[in-house]
């Protein structure tokens, strides 16, 4: 299986938030199971990510991948035969609704959707990156809905280009303001929609399939 993470050593990744962003501002959330803070609920999660920043200083939060999180419990959108899909497998990127987002590499557009349940994805694009070693997927979930209109499958995306914005509540499935970003290295027949989450059986496999995208972000 091709390792999305593995980019050839010609490409340079484009930064996620634009070349201007200050990384000093940036600083790492903790949303791990067992928080004393009741994430279940839109209110305990927006305090717990707003602490977060003030004490470490910083504007922007990031981080997630494979954290074991009491936040789906809020859902039944997150139970699969009767197990809750509460493994996280993407990075998030937590800021002010329409921040920009930026593609870090040339790509084109392989599918969109606005995927409508209550915490689901809410207006969602996935890039296809295509090299001689193969091919990698990068999900975005939780933009505004005006990022996927006007725009088709097969089109061209250009490294540095502006792609979507973080999205309000009413359009990115109800969350507290974030990009979920994903790397997926196969993608099957899934069109502008991937599990985000997995339920602990299968980490085995998801973990395979939707490698760490963190150094995407940094």
């Amino acid at each position: 299986m091709f390792m999305a993470y593995k980019i050839p050593a010609t490409e340079e990744l484009f930064p996620l938030l634009g070349e201007k962003e200050n990384r000093a501002q940036w600083g790492s959330i903790d949303l791990w199971e067992g928080s004393d803070y009741d994430l279940s609920q839109h209110e305990g999660l927006h305090a717990c990510i707003q602490d977060q920043l003030r004490a470490a200083g910083a504007r922007i939060g990031y981080g997630g991948y494979l954290e074991k999180r009491t936040i789906y419990q809020r859902s039944d959108h997150f139970k699969e035969s009767g197990e809750l899909r509460n493994i996280h497998l993407g990075c998030d990127i937590w800021a002010q609704v329409g921040q920009t987002i930026f593609a870090p590499l040339a790509g084109e557009v392989h599918s969109f959707a606005y995927n409508a349940a209550p915490f689901d994805y809410g207006a969602t694009l996935i890039v296809k990156h295509e090299w001689s070693e193969g091919s990698c997927y990068a999900l975005y979930g939780h933009i505004q809905k005006s990022d996927i209109e006007g725009i088709e499958r097969g089109d061209p995306i250009h490294r540095g280009q502006v792609i979507c914005h973080l999205g309000d509540l009413d359009e990115n499935g109800g969350w507290v303001p974030h990009l979920h970003f994903q790397l997926i290295c196969d993608i099957n027949d899934y069109e502008g929609d991937y599990p985000g989450v997995a339920p602990l059986s299968q980490l085995p496999f998801y973990r395979k399939n939707c490698p760490d995208p963190t150094f995407w972000l940094l």
